[in-house]
């Protein structure tokens, strides 16, 4: 499996729909594989003598272990059936095509790191994963 996330950093304004791009080619045929959109929120700032920020100082996916953030799953999707997450239940949520996440209209709380993982056990070679950064602004 070869997973790439066309737009690596999406910024979206409030209340707005957003998808979240994620593309995946299978090196072998076989059964659709799993498809899941992970959510992980951006690190908390560093509490005293933590050093979590890259040399830039922003943030990046590995830069804070994830006990440190919020980490949860947004939606699975196996075939044609897509599970949302409890957190996202009740809101337009879901995955289309092979692997793209809608989210419907953009909350606060959206912003952060989306993990697109494709799974196969007829392909487990390759990168199975790509993430995507949203940033969501309030209105000016």
């Amino acid at each position: 499996v070869q997973v790439t996330v066309p737009d690596p950093r999406t910024v979206a304004l409030l209340f707005q729909p957003v998808l979240l791009r994620c593309h995946f080619q299978m090196g072998t045929p076989g059964p659709p594989p799993m498809v899941t959109w992970k959510y992980k929120s951006f690190c908390p700032s560093p509490a005293a003598g933590d050093t979590w920020a890259g040399p830039d100082g922003g943030d990046t996916p590995g830069t804070c272990p994830d006990s440190a953030r919020t980490v949860r799953i947004v939606a699975t999707k196996q075939g044609d059936t897509v599970t949302l997450g409890d957190f996202y239940r009740g809101r337009p949520v879901t995955i289309r095509g092979g692997a793209e996440l809608s989210l419907g209209p953009a909350a606060w709380g959206d912003s952060g790191f989306y993990v697109c993982t494709v799974t196969s056990l007829q392909d487990l070679q390759g990168n199975n994963e790509a993430v995507a950064e949203l940033v969501v602004l309030g209105e000016t």
